[in-house]
């Protein structure tokens, strides 16, 4: 039987993008926390249009502003992997981290490149971390889910995906990769992974050739 693989792609990563807070900058000079609002605004429109070299020199601006804006750093890392500079995106997110370990979004970019370029251990860590500091994450729950199966345990990829979802019952993405593990049960988990596979599909995921095989009638059984 062919199993579908979960949903991971780098695409993925458009749908986050976090807030920039100016706090840090609230001792400085009046004009400065303007011209920070200012960039980080330019920034979010132009990620918000997948405008990345617009994004990525409105966040350096954020930077240049506000050196240590952990926020503005982990949204430069998450433009620089999507203009596939993945040195630049990785050494904006561990800044991040250094200047504040608990930066659950730096930890959840970060696992995602690493199991965009199929580094599943780094991957497995880093996305821990994310659900440590952020265990009310259904993204963060999603990608540990997957990794953790990817590493051949199933029952645990259930278990973070079906959180994901209570967290968040919308989550396309989620239901799929949850109907994905529960077909590499021995036997399938057939009836739950329609359940979810249809929700995701009702969600806005495209069908997926193995699973539509999988669950369409065979002659003789509507």
């Amino acid at each position: 039987m062919n199993t579908p693989a979960a949903r991971i792609v780098k695409a993925a990563l458009c749908t986050a993008i976090f807030w920039i807070s100016v706090a840090a900058a609230q001792n400085s000079p009046p004009f400065i926390p303007v011209a920070l609002t200012d960039a980080a605004s330019e920034g979010n429109a132009a990620f918000a249009k997948k405008d990345f070299e617009t994004a990525s020199r409105a966040y350096e601006r954020v930077l240049s502003l506000d050196p240590q804006n952990v926020m503005g750093l982990v949204n430069l890392g998450l433009v620089e992997f999507q203009l596939g500079n993945t040195a630049a995106a990785e050494d904006a997110l561990r800044r991040a981290i250094s200047l504040r370990l608990e930066t659950s979004p730096a930890w959840l970019t970060l696992g995602m490149i690493q199991m965009d370029r199929g580094d599943a251990d780094a991957a497995f860590a880093s996305l821990a971390q994310a659900v440590q500091h952020d265990p009310l994450s259904a993204r963060a729950r999603n990608f540990l889910g997957v990794v953790i199966g990817r590493r051949g345990w199933i029952y645990g990829a259930q278990q973070e995906l079906r959180r994901a979802i209570e967290l968040d019952p919308t989550y396309a993405d989620a239901h799929f990769n949850l109907a994905a593990f529960y077909m590499q049960e021995d036997p399938p988990a057939i009836e739950l992974a329609r359940r979810h596979y249809h929700k995701a599909l009702t969600l806005g995921v495209e069908k997926d050739a193995a699973m539509e095989k999988t669950f369409s009638p065979t002659p003789g059984n509507p």
